[in-house]
């Protein structure tokens, strides 16, 4: 028998996946917070702010969509807690999530308040779509990963 050859290094790529930076994150939580305050002092039934209302929430839909999505990747095979955080997950904060989140609950308030909308009807809407659509996804993702996992 032949001795065996040396091991080559094996190259191993650097880890993308980083926390934002902390200016990044500032300008995130102070402006989640001037949306939300915007949102409630401008009424009277203004056009341009029920415009503005819908495309601030389909973007933040948006962007809490692809944080829920990211979240899903990274847990590929591994199911994801319904209480605390999942398995893995790599960034300390996720501007994703905290700005998507806040971003459609400022539009959804904004389009609301100018469309003269009452609290009792619109509050259970927005409350709704903001705890079905984390959760569906998640669900989704759970169902997956035990569907694909045999059964010993």
């Amino acid at each position: 028998m032949e001795p065996l050859q040396p091991m080559r290094p094996v190259d191993v790529q650097h880890d993308e996946r980083e926390s934002a930076p902390p200016w990044k994150v500032f300008c995130a939580y102070a402006g989640g917070p001037a949306l939300y305050l915007a949102s409630m002092w401008i009424d009277g039934g203004h056009e341009w702010a029920v415009v503005a209302g819908v495309c601030m929430l389909a973007i933040g839909t948006a962007l809490s969509i692809a944080a829920a999505r990211r979240v899903s990747r990274e847990n590929a095979g591994r199911r994801i807690p319904w209480i605390g955080l999942p398995p893995v997950r790599p960034r300390k904060i996720d501007l994703l999530e905290s700005v998507g989140a806040s971003m459609a609950l400022a539009g959804a308030l904004l389009a609301a308040n100018n469309l003269s909308i009452p609290w009792p009807i619109s509050l259970p809407i927005i409350g709704f779509a903001f705890i079905a659509v984390p959760l569906t996804t998640q669900a989704w993702h759970n169902h997956r990963v035990r569907r694909s996992t045999p059964n010993l």
